[in-house]
């Protein structure tokens, strides 16, 4: 075990800003596709009142900004109930053997968890690093991975803080982010913005092959976020029990590159702290690289990241319509 208490020095090659790092992600931005949805009005309004609360927040001890995020948690949650119906579904679909009211308290513990993240991340100001994060088993495996020169790929989840297991990897290794940008271009500029203020270099998920082949074969870390319904493209596995559209990428470029994939997950304790949990390491070596060896690395990457998940339920991100794709054709057929 490890805990990170201030920033390393990145290992490996050159850091995420570097000249290498921006190569690779302006190479796949300017493949990628644009992301045009129009912003409303009521896009503008949100994010402005989004920034006056940060505003407010850091300006608050952090105690009293803890106790107003989770008040905002409880009231999008139990009034408003912002996308608690998705939540109700999507529990009750994953968690038959639990009792109503098992699956109302764990609800409720999503929206907590979501607002205890936003405090961490938007509260009172604090040095990088200053928050304890304990790595389990520690940094051995990505080491040795990285020792290869072929880089490695994170195969993680919307799943705890995961925004600050990113800022923890980035501290100490060159890391590039495959992200999907948001509908409210506004929140997505600013998100982004702080990435790349703690060192995350991003590249969006359309058009990003050439920036990740690019990065791995520098000898870079590569983080996937492999949670997120994938849509008529997708292939189908099984997810905490439904059968889902997921994403083979991760799979696909191991395969294709040899670079070993590692699953994380960070979770919060009870008293606050976080534990980012590391591998077992998937080798690709001596794996098909047809189809169907592909779909069977894709479920063994993707069951690794499901173990995570269910050692926390209520941290998971719910409010995704994880199984979308598979609801609609199931609707079409």
């Amino acid at each position: 075990m490890q805990i990170i208490l201030a920033r390393r020095p990145r290992l490996g090659h050159r850091p995420a800003g570097s000249a290498a790092g921006g190569r690779c992600c302006r190479l796949a931005n300017g493949r990628a596709a644009p992301y045009r949805q129009p912003m409303r009005p009521i896009d503008d309004l949100a994010y402005g009142a989004f920034r006056a609360l940060i505003l407010i927040c850091r300006r608050l001890p952090a105690g009293v900004s803890l106790a107003v995020w989770r008040a905002l948690g409880w009231l999008a949650g139990n009034v408003l109930r912002l996308r608690r119906g998705v939540v109700d579904r999507q529990l009750a679909s994953c968690y038959p053997d639990r009792s109503s009211r098992e699956r109302t308290r764990l609800a409720s513990g999503v929206y907590d968890h979501l607002a205890r993240t936003m405090a961490e991340l938007l509260g009172p100001a604090t040095p990088d690093g200053a928050a304890a994060v304990r790595v389990q088993p520690g940094w051995e495996a990505v080491d040795l991975a990285l020792a290869s020169g072929r880089g490695a790929i994170i195969a993680s989840a919307h799943l705890g803080n995961f925004e600050l297991g990113g800022r923890v990897l980035a501290a100490r290794y060159r890391l590039l982010d495959v992200v999907k940008p948001m509908r409210n271009r506004r929140f997505d500029g600013w998100l982004q913005a702080e990435r790349r203020r703690h060192g995350i270099g991003t590249v969006t998920v359309d058009g990003a092959a050439p920036a990740v082949l690019a990065h791995l074969r520098g000898g870079g870390l590569v983080s996937l976020l492999l949670d997120q319904d994938a849509g008529a493209g997708g292939i189908r596995l099984p997810f905490l029990g439904r059968e889902a559209s997921a994403w083979p990428g991760a799979a696909r470029f191991s395969l294709q590159t040899g670079c070993p994939v590692i699953p994380m997950g960070i979770i919060r304790q009870p008293d606050g702290s976080h534990v980012l949990h590391v591998g077992p390491v998937l080798d690709p070596a001596g794996r098909r690289s047809d189809e169907q060896g592909i779909r069977l690395y894709a479920a063994e990457i993707s069951l690794a990241v499901e173990a995570w998940i269910r050692l926390a339920p209520e941290q998971w991100f719910w409010v995704h319509r994880r199984w979308k794709e598979v609801e609609r054709s199931g609707r079409r057929s």
